[in-house]
């Protein structure tokens, strides 16, 4: 199975080109050719030993330009009405040919259970309390063998393009037999062409699914932290700038990402112990339950930039 995907999603300056914001979002660096095997500029979720599946890895000159383009983005933003962000949330089942690797009513309802309770906050006392809810919209479910066995380098591509619905405000979640050690993965807001967007799930990781220790539902509240924006606590690991959170503490980018030992200090030269209950940090479902509150308020704040 290829290793990759060969997208650079970047987030868009607004005022790079005379035209409207709504078209300047969608313009990106990325290539047209989906074999290149280059990084994309969006993170996944892996099992300890499979580091090279995380082909999202920003670099410090990606992460610089795609900062620019926020502050650009947020300077035009309609700030959001209300206390509440309501997410349209659009499943799509990738099953075999045969119907194997179904993911059943039951376990989508409790995936929205689990992302509501952890964007409200109630996950730890604490977590902090995010404005986003999501809403079930619809569940489609595809027989086709060729896309179950998902490849990011073949798959990503003409499965979207064939399933997505809505808009940028639409969350678009797929589900299959992702390889290896891969949990998940998901672009920044906002990749070209549109359909890309969205969060892709090992099917197994869902409540109820196989994949214990990572089968409580939290995968995709780590990949939805991508999808609006969040990088993961040990981006830089203990180097400025870190994650561009300011209440995350610094974390070290080795294998200690891994580990849920609250009193782990990666990054002495910084204040704080290591973020090791973090959604954004590689910890197994039992250990992750919180968000920051820095880290609701860059989420809030790509909504209303990059999601208009």
């Amino acid at each position: 199975m290829k290793r990759g995907l060969c997208v650079v999603a970047t987030v868009v300056a607004m005022a790079a080109l005379s035209m409207s914001p709504a078209s300047a979002k969608f313009i990106s660096g990325a290539s047209d050719d989906r074999k290149c095997d280059r990084p994309a500029a969006g993170h996944a979720r892996v099992k300890p030993g499979y580091e090279e599946l995380d082909m999202g890895t920003v670099t410090r000159a990606q992460q610089r330009k795609m900062e620019r383009q926020f502050r650009v983005a947020m300077k035009d933003a309609k700030t959001h009405r209300g206390t509440t962000i309501r997410v349209n949330t659009r499943f799509h089942v990738i099953r075999s040919d045969s119907g194997a690797g179904n993911v059943t009513n039951a376990q989508i309802d409790a995936q929205i259970a689990v992302l509501n309770n952890a964007f409200r906050g109630d996950s730890s006392p604490a977590a902090a309390p995010t404005p986003f809810r999501f809403r079930l919209a619809s569940v489609d479910r595809t027989n086709n063998s060729d896309w179950y066995s998902w490849s990011l380098a073949d798959d990503d591509d003409p499965a979207k393009q064939a399933l997505y619905q809505g808009n940028t405000r639409t969350l678009n979640i797929y589900t299959a037999n992702l390889e290896g050690g891969l949990l998940g993965y998901a672009y920044f807001p906002v990749p070209s062409p549109q359909y890309l967007d969205g969060v892709v799930l090992l099917n197994e990781s869902l409540p109820g699914g196989t994949a214990a220790p990572y089968n409580e539902g939290d995968t995709a509240t780590h990949e939805i932290g991508h999808w609006l924006n969040l990088y993961h606590t040990f981006q830089n690991g203990c180097a400025t700038p870190g994650d561009r959170v300011n209440d995350t503490p610094y974390q070290d980018d080795g294998n200690n990402i891994f580990s849920c030992n609250t009193a782990l200090d990666t990054c002495p030269a910084k204040p704080g112990n290591d973020p090791v209950k973090n959604f954004m940090s590689y910890g197994d479902d039992p250990c992750l339950n919180r968000f920051s509150a820095g880290q609701a308020t860059r989420m809030t704040n790509a909504w209303n930039a990059l999601r208009a």
